[in-house]
C-alpha cells in the first residue's frame, strides 16, 4: 500500500503561523504556562498547526488545497483553540485520515506539554514521555488529571488552595504585621553586605545594583545613600518624599561586575576578593526598604526599614528554627532543602551561586521565605488526608494537592533571594525570568498573602486551563486519558511499529540544562508530594546521566558534542522503531547556531 503523502510535505503556511505564533507570549490566562515554570516551551498555536497538517493528506487539487492552508491558519489562533466548530471540523479531518480511528501520538521530550495537550486537543491518543520528574508532573497536570477528573478538579484545587491560604496565614500572617496606619507591607527589599577591606575603614557595605524603588514616567522614588561616621544609612527621596539631589544617580549603585565600591571611603573590593568574602561566611545581609499599600488608595508607598522591622524579621527566624525541627522529626527529612548546588559545568555559565558560598539549594531563601514555604507545604500535606476523609479518593486527592504543590513552586519562583527587584513595575521579578541562576546582589522579599500568587485570584490564574480541553473519545462512552511516562527517549517504553504520528522537539545542544534548573522545584516538590509520587522523587535530585544536552561531567566542548550527538541518536533510532511503517514523525528545532544543526542532522543521518 503506497504510504499517505501528508500536508505538512508539501506545504506550510510558516509566515503566518509564525506571526500567531509570536503573539501568543503574551497570553497569560487560560494558557498551560501558568501552571508552572518549563523553559523552552513551545507556542500552542504552531504545536496545533504542526500536528493537523502531518496528520491529513495532501490534497491533490488547487482549491483544496488553498482551502486547508487558510483552515490551518485560523486553526493556530487562540481565540480558535476552544471554537468547538474548528477544533471538531479538525478532529473529523484527523480521524477520516486515519481510517475512522483517533491516532496514536508521542512526544518522546513532551517537557511543557504543548505538543501532546494539541496532540489530544485534536482528537488523538496523545502520549508524553520526559526524562525529567519535575516536567512528568507538569504534564499529568496539564492532560492527565483535566481528562481524567474534569470540572470537579477545577472547584477542589480552587476550594483547597484557599483553605491552605488561610490555614497558613493563621500561623504565619504575624510575621508581616501592618504599620500604625493600617498599610500592608507587599514586600521588603533587601541588599548583601560585605565589609570594605580598608584597614582604615571597615565600614558594612551593602550591595545594590541601584537604587531606585520606582522607575516609572509618572513616579520615580529611589533609596538615597548617606554616611553617618561609618555607617551606610538611607533616606526615601524621589516623587511624593523629600527632594531627590541634583547630582544623585540612582542608577549607579555600589556594585557593578562584582566589584564593590564603599560608600565611606570609595575603597573598591575586586570580584575575586568579593567572592572569597562571601565563600568565608564574611558576607550577610541587610533589609533596606519595606514596601506598603494602603488598603482602599492605588499604588505603593515606601520607607525605610526600622529595628521593628528587623525585630519581626528576627521573631520569624526563631520560629523557623522550631518549626524546622518539628517538621524534620514528623517528615524524616529536613524541610528546608539541605541538597547540595551541583556545580554546573563552566561552559554553561548559568549557575553561579555557588561561587558565594550558597552550597545548598535552602540557601537560595532567606529565614521569613524559608517559614512561608515549609509552612504551605506543611498544609499542603493534611489537604491529601482531608480530601481522602471526605471522598475516599486517594488518586484524586493526589491529583488536587499536585496543583497545590506546584502554586508552592510558584511561590519559590517569585520569593527567593534571587528575586531582583523591579522599579519599572514595581515588583518582584520571578527567579527564572531568563534560564539561570547567577548571583542577585539586591533583591525583593515578597509578603505571599499579598499579591497574586497564592490568592484566590492567583489560584484561578494558574489553573484557568484545566476545562480546556474536550474529552477524546476512542470507544463508545469511553474517554482515552492521556499516558504519561518517566522515561529515557533513548529507551522508549513501547513495542515496534506502535505510534502512528511521533511529533517532537528535542533539545536544543547547549540551550537549557534543565535537570540543574529543575532542581530548584524538585527540592520543594519532594517535600510537599514525594511520597505520594516515590518513583519520581526516589532520587535526592533529578536524574542527569542521560539528559540529552551538549555537556559531559568530565569532558569539556567537543566531548558534549559527541554526547549530545550520541544521545540523540540514540533517540532518533527509537522514534523510527516505535513508529509505525506508514506513520509520520515530526522534528520541530529552531537552534540558531550552525554547530546545533550540524549534530541535530548528523543524529538524523546516522
Amino acid at each position: 500500500m503506497e504510504k499517505m503523502k501528508r500536508f505538512i510535505e508539501e506545504s506550510f503556511p510558516v509566515r503566518e503561523v509564525s506571526e500567531i505564533s509570536a503573539k501568543e507570549k503574551n497570553i497569560r490566562h487560560g494558557h498551560i504556562s501558568t501552571l508552572h515554570i518549563w523553559w523552552a516551551r513551545r507556542p500552542l498555536a504552531s504545536s496545533r498547526a504542526t500536528n493537523y497538517a502531518a496528520l491529513i493528506p495532501a490534497p491533490e487539487d488547487l482549491e483544496k488545497w488553498n482551502e486547508l492552508r487558510k483552515f490551518i491558519i485560523e486553526l493556530s489562533k487562540w481565540e480558535n483553540a476552544l471554537n468547538p466548530k474548528i477544533i471538531e471540523r479538525a478532529r473529523n479531518d484527523i480521524i477520516e485520515a486515519n481510517g475512522g480511528k483517533p491516532p496514536r501520538v508521542l512526544d518522546p521530550f513532551a517537557g511543557g506539554g504543548s505538543i501532546p495537550l494539541e496532540a489530544l486537543r485534536l482528537g488523538c491518543e496523545a502520549h508524553a514521555i520526559d526524562y525529567n520528574p519535575v516536567a512528568v508532573l507538569i504534564l499529568k497536570c496539564t492532560l492527565e488529571y483535566p481528562q481524567k477528573y474534569g470540572n470537579s478538579l477545577l472547584k477542589d484545587v480552587k476550594r483547597w488552595g484557599n483553605w491552605v491560604l488561610e490555614e497558613a496565614k493563621k500561623e504565619i500572617d504575624k510575621f508581616y504585621p501592618p504599620d500604625k496606619d493600617g498599610s500592608i507591607p507587599v514586600g521588603y527589599i533587601w541588599a548583601r553586605t560585605v565589609p570594605c577591606q580598608n584597614p582604615t575603614c571597615g565600614a558594612e557595605i551593602p550591595l545594590m545594583r541601584q537604587f531606585w524603588l520606582a522607575r516609572k514616567s509618572n513616579k520615580k522614588v529611589a533609596l538615597y545613600p548617606y554616611v553617618e561616621g561609618k555607617e551606610v544609612k538611607f533616606k526615601i527621596v524621589g516623587d511624593g518624599y523629600e527632594k531627590m539631589p541634583a547630582d544623585f544617580n540612582p542608577s549607579k549603585g555600589t556594585v557593578s561586575r562584582a566589584i564593590a565600591t564603599c560608600p565611606v571611603c570609595g575603597y573598591t573590593v575586586d570580584d575575586k576578593t568579593l567572592r572569597k568574602l562571601f565563600q568565608e561566611g564574611k558576607a550577610g545581609q541587610r533589609m533596606v526598604a519595606v514596601v506598603l499599600h494602603r488598603p482602599g488608595t492605588e499604588g505603593k508607598r515606601y520607607r525605610v526599614a526600622t529595628e521593628r522591622d528587623i525585630e519581626i524579621f528576627r521573631e520569624a527566624e526563631r520560629y523557623l528554627e522550631e518549626k524546622r525541627a518539628k517538621l524534620m522529626e514528623e517528615w524524616g527529612i529536613d524541610p528546608v532543602p539541605d541538597e547540595p548546588l551541583v556545580r554546573v559545568p563552566v561552559t554553561f555559565g548559568v549557575i553561579n551561586v555557588w561561587v558565594y558560598g550558597m552550597n545548598k539549594w535552602g540557601d537560595l531563601f532567606n529565614s521569613r521565605q524559608k517559614l512561608a514555604l515549609i509552612t504551605f507545604i506543611e498544609k499542603v500535606k493534611l489537604v491529601h488526608g482531608k480530601i481522602i476523609e471526605e471522598r475516599s479518593n486517594e488518586e484524586y486527592s493526589k491529583a488536587v494537592v499536585s496543583y497545590l504543590a506546584l502554586i508552592l513552586g510558584k511561590l519559590a519562583d517569585w520569593n527567593s533571594v534571587l528575586s531582583i527587584w523591579r522599579p519599572d513595575q514595581e515588583r518582584n521579578e520571578h527567579v527564572f525570568n531568563r534560564q539561570a541562576l547567577p548571583i542577585v546582589w539586591d533583591y525583593g522579599e515578597r509578603n505571599p498573602f499579598k499579591g497574586s500568587l497564592v490568592t484566590p485570584k492567583g489560584i484561578d490564574s494558574i489553573i484557568s486551563h484545566l476545562s480546556q480541553v474536550p474529552p477524546v473519545e476512542i470507544g463508545k462512552g469511553i474517554t482515552f486519558i492521556p499516558e504519561i511516562k518517566q522515561a529515557s527517549a533513548t529507551e522508549l517504553p513501547y513495542p515496534n511499529n506502535y505510534f502512528d504520528a511521533i511529533f517532537t522537539d528535542p533539545p536544543y545542544y547547549d540551550n537549557v540544562p534543565y535537570s540543574y534548573l529543575s532542581d530548584f522545584f524538585y527540592v520543594w516538590l519532594k517535600r510537599s508530594i514525594g511520597d505520594l509520587y516515590p518513583e519520581l522523587f526516589i532520587t535526592s535530585l533529578t536524574p542527569k546521566s542521560k539528559e540529552i544536552v551538549a555537556y559531559s561531567h568530565k569532558g569539556g566542548h567537543e566531548s558534549g558534542k559527541r554526547f549530545f550527538e550520541e544521545m540523540l541518536k540514540k533517540a532518533f533510532k527509537e522514534i523510527s522503531r516505535v513508529l509505525k511503517p506508514d506513520g509520520i514523525a515530526t522534528i520541530v528545532y529552531t537552534h540558531k547556531s550552525t554547530s546545533g544543526w550540524e549534530t541535530l542532522i548528523n543524529s538524523l543521518r546516522s
